[in-house]
């Protein structure tokens, strides 16, 4: 037992040598893993990203729009995510116009005095929000209120009318910019755009619809 214990220690002190004073000998006579005449590589790092694209890919394609955003900055999150994703995309803005509510009214009477007398016996019948335009193209007329659904809207008009009144309803708009992001894909890639985009945007009712591949 003794005598192994011997052996044991000389083993070690053998491979302490080797590393510490014969090692580094051996290292200094291998050549060089670089030549001095050979430039050393380089990373680039103004190189485009490679993105899918339909116009340039033999594959079959799906190609496709999402929208409307109502808001740049949506869209440019979506396109960043598309592009992440590795697929071509692209952000289209188009002039909309938006509906803003729907408005119920009685046409211009022919004098401010017939127009008061209508307000009046039409609220006597609880009517809420009756009250006389006083100028520009509706001067005269009697506003019964504005709805943001067009079924109430109707419902409205249909009792002013069943009271003996001529009432109308007209749908108010106003333009509005709104952007559609287009994207192409490799068939059957099914890249979960809509998902990207509830996360983007929750305001925005936007739909995904096919378009032709460019």
């Amino acid at each position: 037992m003794y005598q192994l214990l011997i052996v044991l220690l000389l083993m070690n002190a053998s491979v302490f040598a080797w590393n510490v004073v014969l090692a580094p000998e051996v290292q200094e006579s291998r050549p060089a893993l670089v030549e001095p005449t050979i430039p050393a590589l380089e990373l680039r790092q103004d190189v485009d990203d490679v993105v899918y694209s339909s116009a340039t890919a033999g594959t079959q394609s799906s190609c496709y729009s999402i929208g409307p955003y109502n808001s740049e900055k949506a869209a440019q999150l979506l396109a960043g995510k598309v592009r992440g994703f590795g697929l071509a995309v692209s952000i289209r803005k188009l002039h909309s116009m938006q509906t803003l509510n729907f408005f119920v009214y009685i046409p211009p009477a022919s004098d401010y005095g017939q127009a008061e007398q209508m307000a009046r016996d039409i609220a006597k019948n609880d009517v809420r929000d009756v009250q006389i335009i006083t100028q520009g193209p509706y001067q005269n007329a009697i506003s019964l209120g504005s709805f943001n659904n067009l079924n109430k809207a109707k419902r409205h008009a249909e009792y002013i009318r069943y009271l003996g009144y001529d009432a109308q309803y007209t749908e108010q708009q106003a333009s509005l910019d709104v952007f559609w992001v287009d994207y192409d894909e490799p068939f059957g890639m099914n890249a979960p755009v809509q998902v990207w985009s509830a996360a983007v945007d929750l305001t925005s009712e936007v739909q995904r619809i096919p378009r032709a591949c460019r």
